[in-house]
């Protein structure tokens, strides 16, 4: 492995008499334009949209076809300057912080384990080969999935103990994630209905000109969502409540953000009524996660909610969205 700066790892070096000696390996020529890209749209969103600033040290790495780079400071820098990278070949799976490994595939998440934060993702030209999609909208949207989930390892440790202690407490597997409730009773279409519902409910609170009308239909979407979990959420289910809560916190948040760069002047500059059909497609904990940020930014307004969301993690988007609604 080899420790170089962005600059000269990430560009194809020609013969070298005089220069440094070049890296094991490299990306592909649209990889590393667009890794340069998202890495600049993860500092817009720590500085002008989440507020989060430098983040504690953690791991990033990113990997093509042929090639892992990794880096220690990559989404840690303020302005990007000074970031050095390792580049290894491998072959055809990545060697994970935790000592796993990661077959080559459309991947990106944020995992952490005894003191230990990283993030990984795949470049375009794997997304693309698995057909995803490909050109600059698959390149915009991947940008917004990097920012969704890197922002998550802000929230690892403000919200970590809360998840690790819930998991601790009810033995959960390994396999627990932000999909749990919907594995749950996904085959239940009562259930699934009612989730479409609050989530709709809070997407017309944070749409809504009036500020009674949004307080109005956001303690409706709370009172529905109160009524299905007191319905099916109950006995050995009864801890997704808060699983669910914990999640709602992460994905919506996530989607927050990534929807905030997409429409942002410095971001990708999309027209709002562009980029939300796309936020109402997904996971449940998703879509109605980003539902209910989006009521709540509406209610109390973007500082009251991030400084918790993305700072200390002192309560969760629902703890904060039933104490604006029960103030109003």
């Amino acid at each position: 492995m080899h420790a170089l700066p962005l600059a000269l790892l990430l560009n194809a070096l020609g013969p070298q008499s005089e220069a440094p000696a070049a890296p094991a390996c490299a990306l592909g020529e649209r990889d590393r334009a667009w890794l340069e890209r998202a890495l600049e749209a993860w500092r817009i969103a720590s500085r002008e949209i989440t507020g989060i600033g430098p983040v504690p040290s953690f791991r990033a790495l990113f990997f093509d076809g042929t090639c892992l780079l990794t880096s220690e400071d990559a989404l840690t820098s303020a302005d990007g300057r000074e970031v050095s990278w390792s580049a290894a070949a491998h072959d055809g799976s990545v060697a994970l912080p935790d000592g796993a490994r990661l077959p080559v595939g459309v991947t990106s998440f944020a995992s952490g384990k005894e003191g230990l934060a990283w993030f990984v993702m795949s470049t375009p030209s794997v997304w693309q080969a698995a057909g995803v999609g490909s050109g600059a909208e698959l390149e915009r949207t991947m940008v917004g999935v990097l920012l969704h989930e890197a922002s998550h390892v802000a929230q690892l440790g403000p919200y970590g103990k809360r998840l690790g202690a819930l998991i601790e407490r009810h033995a959960l597997p390994d396999s627990f994630d932000d999909n749990a409730v919907e594995e749950r009773f996904r085959a239940t279409p009562e259930f699934a209905a009612a989730v479409q519902r609050e989530t709709s409910l809070f997407l017309r609170a944070a749409a809504a000109a009036d500020d009674g009308e949004a307080g109005a239909l956001a303690y409706e979407a709370r009172e529905a969502m109160r009524t299905r979990q007191a319905r099916w959420m109950t006995g050995a289910d009864a801890w997704l409540v808060e699983a669910e809560d914990l999640w709602l916190t992460f994905e919506g948040a996530g989607q927050w953000v990534a929807y905030r760069w997409l429409v942002h002047a410095d971001g990708a500059a999309q027209a709002p009524t562009d980029v939300l059909p796309g936020f109402q497609r997904g996971p449940w904990s998703q879509t109605e996660g980003f539902a209910v940020v989006l009521a709540l930014d509406r209610l109390v307004g973007t500082e009251a909610w991030r400084r918790h969301a993305f700072g200390d993690g002192a309560k969760t988007v629902l703890e904060m969205l039933d104490e604006a609604l029960e103030g109003g």
